[in-house]
């Protein structure tokens, strides 16, 4: 097993839990980048510096795309605080480990001449060694579980605004990662639908943060402010001649 594959795992966790779980924008929006970053980064062998390049391009335009959006509408920490989404992203992690260790069991069983068989074969056409793929594989489908775990409530239950922008980009992470981990890398054309997937689903959450705030904003300067200003108005036309009115007497 691979050390830097599981410190990229953690720091993928790691930078989803405080993505949705702080109360600063601006924390929100660093810790969705080294996520979303450290998920570009969970490939072994590493893919060419164009690829590699575009994931992290994506990755870094996401991240400003949300804090855009975060910067002018109201904090959406997580109800749930920290320590409870952190509990939430390693139990989803767990399972998706355990779901890769039976596909790979599956798989393993499936080759012709049984485990003794040859490695799966990459896209370029070598053969990986069977222990390495499993972990690699294992690695990618838990953290896209845990990303899945993390972001489904917030995009689901969370109220319009950052914290559901949030969840979205979250959830088409978790999709794009454990589609890897099951199908294999994607080829170059693939990694750059992948980017523009990741690309729209941040610009999407960020419009609809935006829509979330303008629409409170019109509603705290609407028809019930103004009813509520009328009568003030009113009381103090009303005053002057309440008090004529004593003294006449």
């Amino acid at each position: 097993m691979s050390l830097a594959l599981v410190a990229i795992v953690l720091a993928i966790c790691a930078g989803a839990v405080v993505a949705v779980s702080t109360r600063d924008s601006g924390a929100a929006a660093v810790g969705l980048a080294v996520s979303l970053v450290a998920a570009a980064l969970l490939v072994e062998p590493l893919p060419s510096a164009a690829i590699l390049g575009v994931r992290i391009m994506a990755a870094l335009l996401v991240a400003t795309i949300i804090r855009a959006a975060l910067r002018g509408g109201p904090s959406q920490p997580s109800p749930l605080s920290w320590p409870a989404e952190a509990l939430l992203a390693t139990a989803g992690g767990v399972a998706g480990l355990g779901l890769a260790v039976g596909l790979a069991a599956i798989a393993v069983t499936a080759v012709p001449g049984g485990p003794g068989g040859p490695g799966p074969i990459t896209p370029g056409g070598s053969v990986l060694p069977e222990s390495a793929a499993i972990t690699t594989m294992a690695l990618t489908v838990a953290a896209g579980a845990a990303l899945l775990a993390i972001g489904i409530a917030p995009l689901v239950h969370g109220r319009p605004g950052a914290r559901r922008a949030i969840g979205l980009v979250l959830v088409t992470q978790a999709v794009l990662l454990i589609r890897i981990g099951i199908a294999g890398p994607a080829v170059e054309l693939e990694e750059i639908a992948r980017a523009a997937l990741l690309v729209v689903s941040g610009a999407t959450g960020a419009a609809l943060a935006a829509a979330a705030a303008q629409a409170g904003g019109n509603a705290s300067s609407g028809p019930g402010s103004g009813s509520i200003s009328g009568s003030s108005d009113a009381a103090d036309q009303a005053a002057p001649d309440g008090s004529r009115a004593a003294m006449a007497r």
